[in-house]
């Protein structure tokens, strides 16, 4: 019963009658009999009845059991599954290029506005450090990741810094800390330059190496968005408070950074105790490279969506990103 009519608010946004949930549950029953069960189904907090009308619409709740229990899944085609496998090859081996190339094919798969989360830059693998000298007291930073992405910083120095200084800090780092998380390196130059004696001469190739370290992604870095223009087609009132919600990067990267590893799950905009998601649902997974969570996919839209379609999509397009992770590390 709470299928067919949570199937008829998805398909019209309206009301459901008897009838109609019979129709859309595929019920062998009177309509008399599905009038009883919705009554039921109301007042254990399943269903509402919106003063004007005598039909029902779901809840929130009743809409977390449909698609906890009662859902029949459509997965993409064997050639959906090749189509978006050859899109991802195509970006290459960096993570974010991945992730962007993945977010605009799921955006178009499911006609929805989706949201990526690149690979978490402090968990990302450091291969090496180059030092570019601009000047006497400035020095270009880039920190080179396993995979290929790249991030540089610009160091301003309080004093000038000779050639042979680059090359001992660029060594240095190569010997102790090539191969290891950001977020490590990071952490294992702090301990050693307070344990070192201020006089030490390797303090200072300490200091500077700590100072070439990029900083943490700002939101902009590290959310791509894709597909808003779904969201006009319709451009009703649900779809414009999901497109607003698209803007704030802020609140999109703490919604995937908060996801546990796995997926998919469907979060509605009520569960997530934010304002700006009322009326709003995230259909969301992370992807990882085989040894931990990297980011996630998701796709945000109104709440009614064709989860049956979408939830499937989600969570292929997060294990194919996997599988593109996994295979870069190994190789």
């Amino acid at each position: 019963m709470l299928r067919g009519v949570v199937a008829g608010y998805l398909r019209t946004g309206g009301a459901v009658g008897s009838d109609a949930a019979v129709r859309h549950g595929r019920l062998s029953v009177s309509p008399a009999t599905v009038r009883v069960v919705m009554g039921e189904l109301t007042a254990a907090g399943l269903l509402d009845k919106p003063h004007t009308s005598a039909g029902r619409v779901p809840t929130e709740a009743g809409l977390r059991v449909y698609v906890d229990h009662l859902l029949r899944p459509r997965g993409p085609s064997p050639a959906a599954r090749s189509a978006l496998d050859a899109e991802l090859q195509a970006a290459g081996r960096r993570p974010g290029a991945v992730v962007r190339a993945a977010s605009r094919h799921l955006a178009g798969a499911c006609t929805m506005a989706a949201v990526g989360r690149r690979p978490r830059r402090a968990d990302a693998i450091v291969d090496r450090i180059e030092l570019v000298p601009l000047g006497a007291r400035r020095v270009l930073a880039v920190c080179v990741f396993e995979g290929g992405e790249v991030c540089d910083r610009l160091v301003e120095l309080d004093a000038p810094v000779e050639a042979e200084v680059l090359a001992r800090a660029r060594d240095l780092f190569a010997e102790r800390w090539s191969g290891q998380a950001l977020t490590a390196v990071r952490h294992a130059l702090r301990a050693q330059i307070e344990r070192a004696e201020r006089q030490d001469p390797e303090r200072r190739l300490l200091e500077f190496g700590e100072r070439a370290l990029p900083e943490a992604e700002s939101p902009d870095e590290a959310v791509v968005v894709e597909g808003r223009a779904h969201l006009l087609e319709p451009a009703d009132d649900e779809r414009l408070r999901a497109l607003g919600v698209l803007e704030d990067k802020r609140l999109l990267l703490r919604l995937l950074d908060g996801l546990a590893e796995g997926g998919p799950l469907v979060i509605f905009g009520g569960e997530t105790g934010e304002a700006a998601l009322r009326d709003c649902t995230i259909v969301c997974a992370a992807y990882g490279d085989g040894q931990r969570p990297r980011g996630a996919v998701a796709i945000l839209g109104p709440v009614r969506m064709n989860y049956s379609r979408i939830i499937p999509w989600v969570g292929y397009t997060a294990d194919a990103i996997s599988g593109i992770l996994h295979a870069t590390r190994a190789a």
